[in-house]
């Protein structure tokens, strides 16, 4: 399985967003990659008041893109408020050429709790026959997600992640986000992917680093602190 993450910056648009998935889409099928994974609420933005969101737009939006997975046979894993029972939560959409499956994230940020509710659940779905598994930003904390994937013989986990803080505290968080992906390769012998948003929001900024990190704990691939890109790695 050639699998993808692209680590691009977030708008509160939805069209802008789009746009830009759709671009990163295109290269991806151009490098036959089987999977893609965006970061968290790629398709919305995430520092924002998710009750103003039209849910009719984000549905649009995940079926335009049901209809480029069948088209390219790609599978797209990206980041989306998603409405459930009448409750919304932090959701990681896995949209694949003839399925659509969502995880909830289980630990939610103070920011998150004002318009989500946690999950309870984990995720695992096939690509290639490479069982895959999803996690969102904060759950990379938390050990024993990690763990239960590994305990099904996930191959790779892919977390999706918007890592922004203000400005005088970013560099302080930034060694501890590369380490936690890096703790959990090595704790199960597992892939770790992970697409981090990179770039400005207000007074907010998230600083990349994307990496796809091997069951050893080596970092076989990293994006920069400041640009947009796409990694890729032969699971």
């Amino acid at each position: 399985m050639k699998a993808g993450i692209a680590q691009i910056a977030l708008h509160n648009d939805i069209g802008l967003n789009m746009a830009k998935v759709r671009s990163c889409i295109e290269s991806a099928t151009k490098l036959d990659l089987d999977i893609l994974c965006f970061p968290e609420c790629a398709l919305t933005g995430y520092l924002r008041d998710f009750r103003t969101i039209s849910q009719d737009e984000v549905i649009r939006a995940m079926d335009e893109l049901q209809e480029i997975a069948a088209n390219q046979g790609i599978t797209i894993l990206i980041g989306s408020p998603y409405i459930e029972g009448g409750k919304a939560y932090n959701a990681a959409l896995v949209i694949s050429p003839n399925a659509r499956m969502r995880y909830f994230k289980n630990n939610l940020t103070d920011f998150d709790k004002r318009y989500f509710v946690e999950g309870k659940d984990i995720l695992s779905f096939k690509v290639k026959d490479t069982k895959c598994g999803v996690l969102i930003c904060r759950d990379q904390n938390y050990p024993s997600l990690a763990f239960e994937y590994a305990r099904r013989r996930t191959r790779i986990i892919f977390l999706l992640s918007a890592h922004y803080y203000p400005y005088d505290q970013t560099k302080l968080k930034l060694e501890k986000n590369r380490a936690l992906p890096i703790a959990r390769a090595v704790e199960n012998g597992i892939f770790i992917a992970k697409a981090n948003a990179v770039g400005s929001t207000g007074d907010h900024i998230s600083l990349g680093h994307s990496m796809i990190v091997n069951p050893t704990g080596v970092v076989v691939r990293e994006a920069s602190e400041n640009r947009e890109e796409l990694l890729y790695y032969d699971i």
